[in-house]
């Protein structure tokens, strides 16, 4: 990036006024430029379409598209090597793709270092032996808990998904007690909704399962456990492979250690799939 920016600098002087407008705003918010169209570019600083296109051009691109493709990329590579503080420079000369499931494969093995069985052991236990499960989430992580909640009430039966805006909700905390398990996903941003939810679950006396990043996460006060799972960032958006892999992981557990009730719903919810012909026969 800092050769296209000393390219630009050398070559301001020969561009017209509405072409200096563009290397102003390129200086200026990079991202613009990257992600948004000559068009809508040419209208925010006031000139044709053609005019950027030309812009590009002179500083040694075919057009605008393979400026655009550059530009991306490089700041593809710059956001990661800022997220990456470790082992960047095993990444550089690998593909932007390469990088991104490689961050992956770092969380998956930091996981795997990092687990403790005899605490998952410990968490699918009071799954199991709960009268009524609960799953809560921040909103940027409902995905998790829906799915979850999915599985775990057509395996187990008695689990619902708990979320403030949903018309039970209030019921649903009323009903918590000691005999319940609250399972909560909370990872960044953490949000004061989830707070309120795990705070009522730990006054109704229920016991609260954490499924968060760090200790220093605000949701671990309210945890009896707390599963850590490391969530990579990169290009601004939260990579939860990690995560996916321990909640896969707690339902092995569980289907190893309920496999009669597992078995029977499983074997049940088929059955209503074929009678209803669900899926094709190829």
């Amino acid at each position: 990036m800092k050769v296209l920016l000393h390219k630009i600098e050398n070559s301001y002087n020969d561009f017209s006024a509405g072409q200096k407008r563009i290397a102003d705003l390129f200086k200026e918010n990079q991202i613009v430029l990257a992600f948004s169209s000559a068009l809508e570019i040419g209208k925010k600083v006031g000139v044709s379409e053609s005019t950027v296109i030309r812009w590009a051009q002179k500083l040694g691109f075919k057009g605008f598209s393979e400026f655009q493709h550059v530009i991306q990329k490089k700041l593809a590579k710059q956001r990661i090597e800022q997220v990456e503080d470790e082992d960047t420079t095993e990444y550089t000369s690998q593909s932007i793709v390469k990088n991104l499931l490689d961050a992956d494969i770092k969380s998956i093995s930091h996981l795997k270092e990092t687990m403790q069985e005899e605490q998952l052991l410990q968490v699918v236990d009071l799954i199991s032996s709960a009268k009524k499960i609960y799953v809560t989430s921040n909103f940027f992580d409902y995905g998790l808990a829906y799915s979850f909640t999915h599985w775990m009430n057509m395996v187990l039966d008695h689990t619902e998904l708990l979320m403030q805006g949903d018309v039970q909700y209030y019921f649903q905390l009323s009903k918590l007690t000691a005999d319940d398990v609250v399972i909560a996903f909370a990872f960044p941003r953490y949000t004061k909704n989830v707070m309120e939810t795990l705070q009522t679950a730990k006054e109704q006396g229920a016991t609260v399962i954490v499924i968060t990043d760090k200790k220093e996460a605000p949701v671990t006060q309210y945890g009896d456990e707390v599963l850590f799972v490391p969530v990579t960032t990169n290009l601004s958006i939260d990579s939860y492979t990690a995560v996916h892999a321990l909640i896969t992981s707690v339902m092995r557990f569980i289907y190893v250690k309920e496999h009669e009730k597992v078995k029977q719903n499983l074997a049940r919810v088929e059955d209503m799939y074929e009678r209803k012909a669900i899926f094709t026969s190829k």
